[in-house]
């Protein structure tokens, strides 16, 4: 059997965007579960703090801005609900823009707002 000049090159030419489809995709989903859980546990903190100071509604932000590690504290948006004086709500949403847009358009879109809530009982 003979073989054919260049078969193996054109067979990677062909399988070659596929692959890094996966790839990339496999990136952005593991920078979407990375923003996720800096979020959630940005929030956390940030409820665990305002169980003790429930009326310092700025410093709930700065604390929920100052863990979000990883992530632009600009692009929080943060919210500090106490829907009755026994529980504080906090929560935090940040735009999440994916790297590679070819995996935007098959999904739909390129950004997707990522959130996360807290709820945590008042100490005293």
């Amino acid at each position: 059997m003979r073989r054919q000049r260049g078969q193996e090159l054109a067979e990677y030419a062909l399988a070659l965007p596929v692959i890094l489809l996966i790839l990339m995709s496999i990136l952005d989903l593991g920078r979407v579960v990375y923003v996720y859980s800096a979020l959630h546990n940005s929030v956390r903190e940030g409820a665990r703090y305002g169980i003790i100071y429930p009326t310092d509604v700025v410093t709930i932000e700065t604390v929920v801005r100052a863990k979000a590690v990883g992530l632009n504290p600009l692009e929080l948006s943060v919210t500090v609900v106490q829907p009755d004086l026994q529980t504080i709500q906090v929560r935090a949403t940040y735009q999440f823009i994916a790297i590679t847009p070819i995996v935007g358009a098959l999904v739909g879109a390129n950004q997707w707002i990522v959130g996360s809530q807290a709820t945590m009982r008042v100490e005293g």
